[in-house]
């Protein structure tokens, strides 16, 4: 399964999210992981549970199978 970065931006624009939000509230020095998780470029554990945890849909997420076991 892929993720779904399309569905991923139009859930952060419907909740009035944006990438530099994420980056600070999770302490990051610049978005790249954040926005780098979304393209499916990365499976930041930290980004991916922050995105579960605010509601967003974990059919947009294709979360890591080791992700799923720990859940």
């Amino acid at each position: 399964m892929k993720r779904d970065s399309v569905e991923i931006r139009v859930w952060l624009q419907r909740q009035g999210i944006r990438l530099v939000t994420i980056q600070k509230e999770l302490g990051f020095k610049d978005n790249k992981t954040v926005w780098a998780t979304i393209e499916g470029r990365e499976n930041n554990r930290r980004v991916l549970t922050w995105f579960l945890e605010m509601g967003c849909p974990e059919r947009f997420l294709a979360i890591p199978e080791d992700m799923r076991k720990a859940a």
